[in-house]
């Protein structure tokens, strides 16, 4: 249990399992920092444990070094310690579904993702892809995509829960909801009748 993440936290199941599975640590303390913006080496690691343990490198002089070396994505240190953008995280998930044989569907109306027309053609495969599978979503209601963005460690816990979904076969669960958020039913919708 992390002390800064208490069960109500819209992704303490996904922090949970990420951490009782070993893909995840916290930062000391018993705290997670759900908050914090997350690395390339912080997201490289976490699939480096889950896909590629075998292909860690020797230590080396930073703790991220092996994991990096694993990854054959070398050990600059600028690389490593930069926060990870939304396209980079997307090409990583589908590279990783390549490379574990798992059939990829892109997304069948790219009109779906608001900004599509300003993802770069290098990474529109990965952003598909990973849009239509579950694994990313939109960060507003128009489905704005919003690749330049950065992750922080709680999504960073749920985009990998799903990614995990998927390379077992499943399909990403229903996104988990913020704390004191509301499903809406026939029961607690205002109609609003008239002009």
């Amino acid at each position: 249990k992390f002390t800064d993440v208490p069960s109500n936290h819209w992704a303490s199941s996904s922090i949970t399992e990420m951490a009782d599975k070993g893909i995840m640590s916290g930062i000391g303390n018993n705290k997670f920092a759900p908050s914090q913006q997350l690395s390339n080496a912080e997201f490289i690691t976490m699939l480096v444990r889950q896909f590629y343990s075998d292909k860690m490198g020797a230590e080396g002089s930073t703790w991220y070094a092996p994991f990096m070396a694993g990854a054959n994505v070398g050990s600059n240190e600028g690389l490593a310690t930069s926060t990870i953008n939304r396209y980079d995280m997307a090409q990583l998930m589908y590279n990783v579904l390549k490379a574990e044989g798992v059939s990829t569907s892109p997304l069948p109306d790219t009109s779906k993702v608001a900004d599509w027309a300003s993802v770069p053609a290098t990474y529109q495969d990965a952003v598909s892809v990973c849009y239509n599978m579950g694994m990313l979503s939109g960060v507003d209601s128009k489905g704005t995509f919003n690749g330049t963005g950065v992750m922080d460690r709680a999504q960073a816990a749920v985009v990998m829960n799903r990614l995990l979904e998927v390379c077992s076969g499943g399909t990403p669960s229903t996104p988990e909801k913020p704390a004191g958020s509301l499903t809406l039913t026939n029961d607690n919708i205002l109609y609003l009748l008239g002009d």
